[in-house]
């Protein structure tokens, strides 16, 4: 084979993979992470306490990061609390966790919603998937630049859609039940001394447990 027939078939490769499978592999993607979305977005909508605690996540969050910057923390909501994991200073975490639960129960219900929630990205997949079926239905057919203007739309509208599903689904900031009974933190890498008294200050990653629960005065 002559490298006139090499270039001509590596050309053919080119155009075949970008126009054709491409496509085909960033539509199969996206659809199959959208189909997931609805079921985690149903999940914690059906289960109170979760979207308590999902408040309270992001309003810790929000709160650390007013007081400190932007915090290298990921947060996970669970029935019984939340988890916080990543570079934090423990008595900071404990601290902004009591004070957005305060600020929860006086309205300040922006405190529940953060931009770097895995919602907004959900959101934006099941956006995507939407903008795509649109595109396929209404073209008739799938091509490289549909699907880019499709993944451009969905990063644009993701975090928008991101936040009116926090705020309707995943989280709820009537809280005015809830309280924090107990707060729990460790080094997340073994091997590192456990006595640290501020792990954050040694470089070593950390794991926080806010536990809540919902307490109710005599006859309530």
């Amino acid at each position: 084979m002559g490298v006139l027939s090499l270039l001509l078939l590596a050309a053919l490769i080119f155009v075949v993979g970008n126009l054709v499978l491409l496509p085909l592999w960033l539509a199969a993607t996206t659809l199959a992470g959208a189909l997931h979305a609805p079921g985690q977005f149903l999940s914690i909508a059906g289960n109170r306490r979760l979207r308590q605690n999902h408040a309270l996540e992001h309003a810790t969050l929000n709160v650390l990061t007013e007081r400190h910057g932007p915090p290298r923390l990921s947060g996970l909501a669970r029935e019984g609390g939340f988890v916080l994991k990543g570079f934090a200073d423990p008595e900071s975490v404990r601290a902004a966790a009591e004070e957005g639960l305060t600020r929860l129960k006086l309205g300040e219900r922006s405190l529940a919603i953060h931009d770097r929630c895995g919602t907004s990205m959900a959101a934006a997949n099941l956006m995507a998937s939407v903008f795509l079926l649109v595109a396929l239905l209404g073209l008739g057919r799938l091509s490289l630049v549909n699907v880019i203007l499709v993944m451009l739309l969905a990063n644009l509208s993701g975090p928008a859609f991101g936040r009116l599903f926090q705020r309707f689904l995943t989280t709820t900031t009537d809280v005015k039940d809830v309280f924090i009974i107990g707060f729990e933190c460790g080094v997340e890498q073994s091997g590192w001394p456990v006595f640290l008294v501020n792990p954050a200050h040694a470089g070593v990653p950390v794991v926080c447990f806010v536990r809540t629960a919902l307490l109710r005065p005599y006859g309530g």
